[in-house]
């Protein structure tokens, strides 16, 4: 599949009213079977180039653009980031596992045969023996060739890649490029932008493709790369390596030469005069589609028929060939993304063991400080503050991890939606599902714990309602630290979630009354989770025909032995209950469709 580009033409805004051209006109041919590497100084348009083409860039660019993208609904080109995003939890086979289910239906490929696929791409790259490490374990090296496997298991035509050889030593280089090289021997087109090659690396490329202040300066086989500046009166010093000579002549290290090249690299004979040979023999890690096995469509793999599309699946479908091979349907990505997301919250020890560790031993320590507040007629407003301290912990202890941890997941979802392993709402549903019912777990052991130890009355029904408005509470705080995760940086986003946790603690009626404030103040307090969560637990622990409490012997007066009188003190209104908790509802369900708009904008900005 080749691609072809012309006239294009990228401009940015600077400021509010200035803006700069950063590409300006070019045009060229990356064909398949061959590896290109985009070159140029630093800002002289290659990641713009690149994301042009492949699609992550698409305001302010003008031109044609020639690039089959799609085939049956399916994406035909990838894109391998310059940081190599990867789950850190995971080992290769089981990260490999998992981007192959997303990749390939099970009705075209069953497990054994996905697990071949697998073993013959690992072997390719030589990572068949890191199978077991876990990939926040892995080198550099190993990282940059496991982000290469994982989009060749559907074997895209078209390989795009940003500065694949970054943080990589030389020997590392040299043999990612020489993948890249045999990769694109099979009949691929591989391009990737590249600073600064040695020579033995640049005369790899078949193509070079170089830049400079968004003009074209050199289109070409590397290998013509002296012979074109000799074109042009640049003669390039003896045992001087080629890239580095074009890249000074780029930056205006001998004088402006830009307009001369950009005119000359125009002319496209010095390409090789002949095509890059590909290879007719399917490597062992590609899906190839034979039409005269025995006179029926099947599926070749490593000289092997696997999958016969003229056989049937056990429920009487057809089996399809490559390029056709269905991808599996949204419901079972998102089975396949929970089913990952529930792995990684187990292995991840710092949101969820260490939490629940701290959960039991706050509560318990808590529990033990409030003591009988629950009973004791003396002790109802600790005991109402022993409220503000349950909502308080329960929201900063699930709001802070959302905001610090979602920036980092935001990098993979990027490359792997981009790439089209499944939609965003998918991913964004499978994290709210299994996060939900871990959040609800922590609250209930941590409710239950104080509820006990702060003598509160026995009553199922009380529980159950103290248990409610702790668990919605939580859920909210849940989703408002992805809300914040995703709108924000790490550091906005925890001054942010700080700043308004102390504005719906001044609001929550606690350490200002309700009824001492203004109707103005009285009706910002609305807008306060943490009234909602405070005033839903006085009412669940004092209303509804709450018994006297019990007044000491050694006390001669308590003021709070009727449940009604902290009601009107606080000024909170009896029989509120459900209003509270639907509020919270209410608040829950608003904040997550937040977090999916800001999820969608932060991945559609880059």
């Amino acid at each position: 599949m080749d691609i072809t580009f012309d006239n294009i033409t990228y401009t940015v805004s600077v400021g509010k009213k200035d803006k700069k051209s950063v590409l300006k006109g070019i045009s060229g041919k990356f064909n398949s079977g061959e590896l290109t590497a985009i070159m140029g100084p630093s800002g002289a348009g290659k990641s713009s180039l690149l994301n042009i083409l492949t699609g992550y860039t698409k305001a302010g660019v003008k031109g044609s653009l020639n690039i089959g993208t799609t085939v049956g609904g399916n994406k035909l080109c990838s894109y391998i980031l310059q940081e190599d995003n990867l789950h850190p939890f995971f080992t290769v086979q089981e990260i490999m596992t998992m981007a192959c289910d997303l990749k390939i239906s099970s009705r075209c490929l069953k497990h054994n045969d996905k697990q071949r696929l697998i073993d013959n791409i690992l072997d390719t790259l030589h990572l068949k023996f890191t199978k077991q490490t876990r990939c926040g374990n892995l080198s550099g090296g190993q990282k940059k060739r496991l982000s290469i496997a994982l989009e060749l298991i559907d074997n895209p035509p078209v390989l795009f890649l940003d500065e694949p050889t970054t943080g990589l030593d030389s020997s590392s280089s040299l043999y990612t490029i020489k993948l890249l090289q045999g990769l694109a021997r099979e009949g691929r087109t591989i391009v990737c932008t590249i600073h600064q090659p040695s020579a033995t690396v640049y005369e790899m490329f078949d193509h070079v493709y170089v830049l400079a202040e968004g003009h074209c300066v050199y289109q070409g086989s590397a290998l013509n790369t002296v012979p074109y500046l000799r074109s042009v009166g640049l003669q390039c010093p003896q045992y001087h390596n080629a890239a580095d000579y074009l890249l000074e002549v780029a930056n205006k290290e001998y004088g402006n030469f830009v307009n001369a090249l950009s005119k000359a690299a125009v002319e496209c004979h010095w390409r090789k005069p002949e095509p890059c040979i590909v290879s007719v023999t399917p490597p062992p890690h590609y899906l190839a589609y034979d039409s005269n096995h025995n006179g029926a469509n099947a599926v070749v793999y490593n000289s092997t028929v696997i999958v016969s599309t003229d056989s049937e699946n056990d429920d009487g479908s057809k089996q399809l060939p490559p390029y056709r091979i269905r991808k599996p349907s949204e419901f079972t990505k998102l089975l396949i993304l929970m089913r990952r997301c529930n792995v990684q919250l187990y292995r991840d020890w710092t949101v969820t063991h260490l939490k629940l560790f701290f959960h039991v031993v706050c509560a318990i320590v808590v529990g033990l400080l409030f003591g009988d507040s629950g009973i004791n007629g003396t002790k109802s407003v600790s005991n109402v503050a022993s409220f503000l301290v349950h909502i308080l912990y329960l929201w900063y202890t699930t709001l802070m991890p959302g905001v610090l941890k979602f920036p980092s997941e935001m990098k993979i979802l990027r490359k792997e939606s981009f790439n089209n392993w499944y939609k965003i709402r998918t991913y964004f549903i499978a994290t709210m599902l299994t996060s939900l019912p871990v959040q609800i777990f922590f609250s209930v052991v941590y409710s239950t714990i104080v509820f006990t130890l702060t003598s509160q009355p026995l009553e199922s029904d009380r529980f159950l309602m103290f248990l409610a408005v702790l668990v919605l509470t939580t859920i909210v705080a849940d989703g408002y630290g992805i809300f914040l995760g995703t709108f924000l940086n790490q550091i906005n986003g925890t001054f942010i979630g700080a700043i308004t946790t102390c504005y719906m603690l001044v609001f929550c009626g606690f350490l200002i009354l309700f009824s001492h404030m203004s109707e103005l103040m009285k009706a910002l307090s609305y807008s306060s989770t943490l009234r909602y969560g405070l005033e839903g637990l006085v009412l669940a622990m004092y209303d509804n025909g709450r018994a006297n409490l019990v007044c000491p012997e050694e006390e001669m007066y308590c003021h709070y032995v009727k449940a009604s009188t902290i009601l009107k003190d606080l000024g909170m209104v009896p029989e509120n209950y459900l209003f509270n908790v639907a509020m919270l509802a209410v608040q829950f369900i608003f904040i997550k469709v937040a977090g999916f708009w800001s999820l969608k904008r932060k991945l559609k900005s880059g």
